[in-house]
């Protein structure tokens, strides 16, 4: 009875009810949207992160006078229950044959066997007489797989082209084989990683690198990757509260417009509401009424704004940010849909109550 009333009084007045039903949409809308894209950013960054998440990176302390790593050091690590991967590199002059162009590329050095804990994603096998080069400079000198690029004068054939990782592998490098690095450069280390098979493991891992590298002076600085990754998190959580805020407040300004609505519809209906008590009708009914007008317009806003928010949020997160709308993203649609009806219902409150109240004998005195 009382959702038949409720669509009959809506009815009644089309315009103010399309009007409040039209913020709910808009408010709803704008934080599942914004929820859906902050998650969407979010796994896309961390994605680019998670291959870096298993590694402990040792790098000399230049405060303390230590500006490379030796054959004993890296010997020294070891010792730990981890893959340890040394890795040199310089900055130096690369000639691009096919575009005959000269530019300074970072140059590193590693061991072959151990270049497949690093995830690059190459799919060639690099040789002693072959380079990778990182996306970035491929794509700057528009490179592919078979071209060729010179360093100290010497021909080197691209084989694989990776994806840089930011802490580990920086962008615009290459990467030769341990041997034909130190043909051309010393026999130092940059910095030395450690893969860590079991995350668990990797506060341990970093401890004991403290005690063996560290005994008498600051002479190395660890940072474990995982504890990055989980600070890139929250930072990227906390965007994402605050992006629904935002959109929270057009909510709130929408259960404004709908208390106003509600409070209007009590004052032309007074004499209704009085000829509904004096037939009958109690308190609760009138109550009642009112809240289920409400709820018609919360829930059917909700469900609007909730399908053009997957609408946009997919065309947005998957065209612009090469994502997917996540199950953290379907969350903060259902949360936008219990907010929407929720200040739906609590924006009527008051005018509910006020209905609820009138005295009818005044009521249909009203003009």
């Amino acid at each position: 009875m009382y959702l038949k009333l409720a669509k009959r009084n809506l009815k009644r007045h089309i315009l103010r009810s399309t009007l409040a039903l039209l913020g709910i949409v808009i408010g709803v809308m704008t934080i599942s949207s914004l929820g859906i894209l902050g998650s969407g950013l979010k796994y896309r960054i961390l994605e680019n992160f998670e291959g870096v998440a298993d590694f402990v990176v040792v790098y000399p302390n230049p405060e303390e006078g230590y500006l490379y790593f030796t054959k004993r050091d890296v010997d020294k690590l070891k010792k730990l229950r981890c893959t340890v991967i040394p890795i040199s590199l310089k900055t130096d002059v690369v000639y691009i044959k096919e575009k005959n162009r000269k530019t300074y590329t970072t140059v590193y050095g590693i061991r072959k066997d151990l270049i497949k804990y690093l995830n690059l994603d190459t799919e060639g096998k690099l040789t002693d007489t072959t380079v990778y080069v990182d996306s970035f400079f491929a794509n700057t000198y528009d490179l592919d797989v078979g071209d060729k690029i010179l360093l100290k004068n010497v021909s080197f054939r691209i084989v694989g082209i990776y994806n840089s990782s930011f802490f580990v592998i920086s962008q615009n490098s290459i990467i030769l084989s341990e041997k034909t690095y130190r043909r051309f450069y010393d026999n130092n280390y940059s910095m030395i990683i450690l893969h860590v098979e079991n995350r668990e493991d990797i506060d341990s891992i970093k401890n004991k690198i403290e005690k063996i590298m560290n005994k008498k002076e600051k002479k190395v600085v660890v940072l474990s990757m995982d504890r990055i990754l989980r600070s890139i998190e929250n930072v990227l959580d906390n965007i994402s509260l605050f992006l629904m805020g935002v959109g929270g407040i057009s909510l709130l300004v929408a259960g404004v417009g709908i208390g106003n609505t509600m409070l209007m519809s009590t004052v032309e209906r007074t004499k209704e509401i009085g000829i509904m008590k004096s037939i009958g009708a109690s308190r609760r009914d009138i109550l009642m009424l009112f809240l289920f007008e409400s709820l018609i317009l919360g829930v059917v806003g909700s469900v609007v704004g909730v399908l053009l928010s997957l609408g946009i949020g997919y065309l947005v997160v998957h065209y612009l940010l090469n994502s997917y709308i996540t199950l953290e993203g379907l969350i903060y649609t259902f949360l936008g849909f219990l907010f929407g009806v929720g200040t739906s219902v609590i924006a009527s409150l008051y005018p509910a109550y006020k209905a609820a109240n009138l005295d009818p004998v005044k009521a249909l005195k009203n003009d």
